[in-house]
Parts: C-alpha cells; structure tokens; sequence
C-alpha cells in the first residue's frame, strides 16, 4: 500500500527545504515560486517507491491549494520553526488537519540551529499543548535542520515507522480518485493526478469525469514516475486519458467508474465549529466550502441555529455549482472575509431526495453513525424501499459494508429490497384499511381496482406487489382488483328491488345502451354498485365504462353475428345498424366491444369475422 504524506505549517518555516533534504527533489516547480521564494501551488515528491510527499503552500492566501493538498493524506508533517514558534498558519493547519479526519502526524521543528535549547524546550511545550485535543495528540517532535543534517536521519526513521502502522482505509468498491492536477503531455494528451481514494484503475477503463459528465477512457498510467497497468486505493496516480482536452477539466473535477457518483449542489452535513473562533454560522449565511480538491461558496441553512465556537449540529448546505462528493467525506468550513477555517464537516447525505417541507426533519434528525443513518433513511422510504445495490450508491460503499451496518438490526433482505419489520407490518395494515374501506363505502363492489389501490398508498409497483403477497390470506384478486376474503356481499330487500328493476330496464332496453345515470337520474352511483354486482352475477355485460348490455341481448348478438358472416365475409356498420336495430351512437361503442372481445376484427372500415364466433 502506498502511503501518502502532506506538509502542513506557516509560511517560510522550511517545508520545501525539508522536503528537498528527505527527497533531494524541490518542490517549488513554478517560476514565480521560484522568484518569490515561496510556496504557491502543490508540489509533490517521491519519498520512496511506496511514500509520496505533497508539499503544500503555507501563505494564507493558498489555503485552498493546501487543503486540496492534505484532503487525502495519511500523515501530516507539521513544520514548526524552532525560531518564530507556532504562528497563525501552523494553528490553522493543524485545526484543517483535524477537520480532515488525518490521524497520523510527525512534527519538525526546523532550524533548530539557530535557536538555544531553553527556548526550543519552550516552543516543544507550545506544540504539545496545542495538538492535545487533536487526533495526533501523541505525535513526536523532531528537531531538525537543512543547514546542518541535524535530525534528518531520524526524521526519516520516524517516517519509516509510522508508515508501518499506517491502516488501509475502508475501500468503497468503486474507483474513485479526486483530481489535483492537470496538464498536457506531448505525444499523451490530457494527464490528471491524484490520490485513488477508493477502488482501482487499469489501461482501457471507460471512466467519468464529474461534475462535467464527460466519459473518458484511461490510455496509460505512472505511478511514481514508473508505468503501471494497475493503481488502487492509496496509491498516487498520473491517468493519462483520451477523448478529453485539458482545457475541459481541472482540479476540484474527480475522475470515478461511470454512472455511479452524481454531482450535488445540495449536501445535508453535520457540523462541528472550531474550538477557537469568533466566527458564528447563522441561518443563510455564506461560507466557503472546500471539499476534496474542489472549492464552492454555499448558503448554510440552519432553521433558525446560530452556531458559535465548539458547537456541533446538522445543517443544509446549498452550493452555488454542482461539485463532485461522496457519503461520509470530510470536509472544512471557511469564513467569506477575512477567510478564516471556522469549521469542520462530514457528509451525511450528499444528494438529500425530499421535498422542502420534510427536509427539515430530515437535516435535523439524520444520525452521524451510518449503521443508525441507514436505517433512518429505510424507514423515510418506505413507500418506495431501496434494493441493497441501490443503497451502496446512495451510501458510496460496497456489500461488505452495507452488511455490517445492518447485522444485529431488524433489517430484512428480501425480494431484492431492503426493509425493516416496521415498514412491513405499517405496510400490511396500510393496505388492509384501504382494501376494508373501500368495501364500507362500495358495499356491492367486489374489489378495488389494482391501479387504484396502487395509487392511493403511493406504494412502488415493485413494493405493492410484495406486500399483496404477504398477505395472501386475507386478500384475494378478483376482476383485476383486490378484495378481502371475509368481506360478504349482502344486498338488502330495497336494493335487491332496484337491482330486479334495473335489469328489466336493461333488457327491455335491447341493443339501446345505457347509463347507470339513464337507469337512475337521482342515485347514480348506487346504480352503479347494482350494475356491478348483476354483471358479477352475469345477468347483464359491461360494454364500456358506463354503458350496459343485459346477458340475453348479448347472446342474441352472437348468434346474429353468426347468422350474418355464414353468408357474408364482411360487415359495415350500416349493415351492424340494421341487424341489431340501433343507431351510430350504440353501434360504435357495440362494434369495438365486438372487436374486443375477437367476435370482430375491423379492417379499414369493415369488420370481418373473428376467431370468438364459431362458424
């Protein structure tokens, strides 16, 4: 695994030049480096073939050159000059670090040579107390010096070991690899470097560069100044791609496998201010956002918080453009001006799905712990619940992970969807009101039709569909709908009336058909009910949506039908007319039921016989 560390210190303390004595590289590529003797971009070096050193600007005016710089680093080397002690710099890269989550560090105090001990025991003590709340709280201090090797040898024997104990982070299963430089090679095309965060890379993969969109396929890689047909998580990588010009891509962009990782502009975040500052966060406030290697201003939405030094919440975080991020990632909070590190962040959702009016509750309660947070979004979706394979996109993981976060919860499995018992037993309940409502309010109905019932609990077809199953001894599938087994269909002494009287009116009807609304002026949906129940008990047949047939009527026309093409091989609609004594407004809705039903197939203008009557 290779390691990768990054210089973190004010400004002048000697990184470059401490750098240059480990590597015997200069870091300082730039011209304008080079006249102002100061570091202004990244610049990287080959500790060894496992170790590589980015070496990052320490002016404040390049924080975010050096953010972009330790955004993926295992450990930091914090340069303290042993004359000027720690200044401004020093403490708000060590405050960065800590943000970012690095959990390694060695601190170099530099020109040691210049200074007398009593006063380097002093700025020793400085730094102890300092870094004590820090993740690095147990680093060693190395005093060292360019000018005379003092300390050097020992501080790459520190290097050595604690890149032994240095542990592979968890890898997400797909490739990923946020960009911090591009350039253009002869003879190569576009080149882009950067650390592989997560998965793995090899000549020919079809990749995607976000946020643009824009699919790229990798012809060549170096890792380390060395080609390689392969580099994976940990390892600094230079991918050299086609189908890409250098001028449509640059760093803040990420280079990851296709058509799993979407740009955002919106990101749910929990957020911790730092200990120190002056600066509060208050609702809609602008702040400068710097993620991976991209930097994007955004509005904060706190519903109301004010957050001061020291405080901790969730929070929405509109973004001005779509920038690259993924589930978990780390990231800072600066201030608009003077720009100042004022917090430091973890994604909790960077794509957040609701509406406006239930992200609140969802900004507000979200769990930091993602084995909580998984189960919390379960549950927010369940009308419509996830496959596992749809949660590690959601999540930016892998199966192993995703496995480990719901072991031991009440997490099922099934189906290809992941749901928690909950859901099932509110989603059972749910469909058994709608289902027991419905036959309160249509009591001579026999079931709700499929897409209705789908309709009114918002259920996914996929999730519907399995929750019927679960409940196959309750509810049965009658005439395309659904009804409960114990539900009785009884007609009172009034109603079995009016069902003998509609049914006369049918047939004495004939081929005129009618409307419930025909049959019964005053209560047409309770003749609607009627209707549907004579047609279950098959006394009468439903030509359309509310047109009406009596059963004898509906045979005497098969028969007519039969009679007609024995010596006839086709029929027009004035012949229809005729031998069913009715008028174009019954014959077309009678005809296309006909055709329907394969008693008819209409050809042009004509109908010829189907298959449904028997010669």
């Amino acid at each position: 695994m290779q390691i990768v560390i990054g210089t973190a210190g004010h400004i002048d303390h000697g990184k470059t030049s401490l750098v240059k004595s480990l590597t015997g590289t200069d870091t300082d590529h730039l011209l304008e480096e080079k006249n102002r003797g100061m570091t202004i971009d990244l610049g990287f070096a080959y500790y060894n073939k496992e170790i590589t050193i980015i070496d990052v600007p320490g002016h404040e005016k390049f924080i975010r050159n050096m953010v972009a710089g330790v955004s993926t680093i295992q450990i930091a080397l914090i340069v303290v000059a042993a004359d000027d002690g720690l200044m401004p710099q020093t403490y708000e890269h060590i405050e960065i670090l800590h943000f970012l989550n690095v959990r390694h560090a060695i601190i170099a105090l530099s020109k040691t040579d210049t200074v007398e001990d009593n006063w380097i025991e002093m700025v020793e003590k400085d730094i102890k107390t300092t870094i004590e709340h820090t993740n690095f709280k147990n680093a060693n201090i190395i005093r060292t010096s360019t000018k005379t090797g003092t300390g050097i040898d020992q501080l790459k024997e520190e290097i050595t070991t604690l890149c032994k104990n240095v542990q592979a982070n968890h890898d997400r299963g797909f490739f990923y690899l946020p960009i911090d430089r591009v350039f253009s090679k002869t003879g190569h095309g576009t080149v882009v470097t950067g650390t592989v965060i997560s998965g793995k890379a090899e000549p020919s993969n079809e990749l995607e560069v976000i946020p643009e969109g824009k699919k790229v396929t990798v012809r060549s890689i170096q890792t380390h100044g060395e080609i390689t047909p392969l580099v994976q998580m940990g390892d600094r990588a230079a991918i050299n791609l086609s189908n890409i010009d250098k001028n449509e891509i640059r760093r803040g962009f990420a280079l990851v496998e296709k058509n799993l990782i979407k740009p955002t502009s919106k990101i749910i975040a929990h957020i911790k201010m730092a200990n120190n500052t002056k600066w509060k966060i208050k609702n809609k406030q602008s702040v400068h956002l710097h993620i991976g290697t991209c930097q994007v201003t955004a509005k904060a939405i706190t519903y109301g918080l004010t957050l001061s030094s020291g405080q901790s919440a969730n929070i929405l975080l509109e973004l001005n453009k779509p920038v690259p991020t993924i589930n978990d990632q780390r990231f800072i909070i600066r201030s608009f001006s003077p720009m100042e590190t004022i917090a430091g962040c973890v994604i909790l959702d960077q794509n957040p799905r609701l509406l406006k009016k239930e992200l609140r509750a969802l900004v507000q309660t979200l769990e930091l712990d993602p084995s909580k947070r998984i189960n919390q979004l379960i549950d927010i979706n369940w009308k419509k619940p996830l496959s596992i394979k749809e949660w590690l996109i959601v999540f930016n993981t892998n199966l192993s992970q995703i496995n480990n976060w719901i072991d031991g919860q009440e997490i099922v499995n099934d189906n290809n969807l992941l749901f928690n018992t909950t859901i099932l037993d509110r989603s059972m309940n749910q469909i058994l009101d709608k289902i027991n409502k419905f036959h309160l309010k249509h009591p001579y109905k026999k079931s709700i039709p499929r897409e209705e019932l789908i309709n009114m609990v918002g259920y996914s077809k996929k999730w519907f569909d399995y929750i019927i199953n679960q409940l196959e001894d309750e509810v049965s599938m009658i005439n395309a709908g659904y009804a409960l087994k114990n539900n009785k269909m009884i007609l009172e002494s009034a109603d079995i009336e009016m069902a003998n009287t509609i049914e006369n009116k049918i047939k004495n009807s004939k081929f005129n058909l009618l409307t419930s609304s025909d049959i019964e002026n005053k209560n047409p949906d309770k003749a609607l009910q009627i209707l549907h129940i004579l047609k279950d008990k098959e006394k009468i047949i439903q030509i359309t949506s509310d047109l009406w047939i009596h059963q004898d009527y509906h045979k005497k026309l098969v028969i007519q039908l039969k009679s007609f093409f024995k010596i006839n091989s086709q029929l027009s609609i004035s012949e229809f007319k005729s031998i069913t004594s009715t008028t174009r407004k019954n014959a077309i809705p009678l005809l296309e039921f006909c055709d329907k039903n394969e008693l008819t197939i209409r050809e042009d203008n004509y109908r010829i016989k189907g298959k449904g009557i028997n010669a």
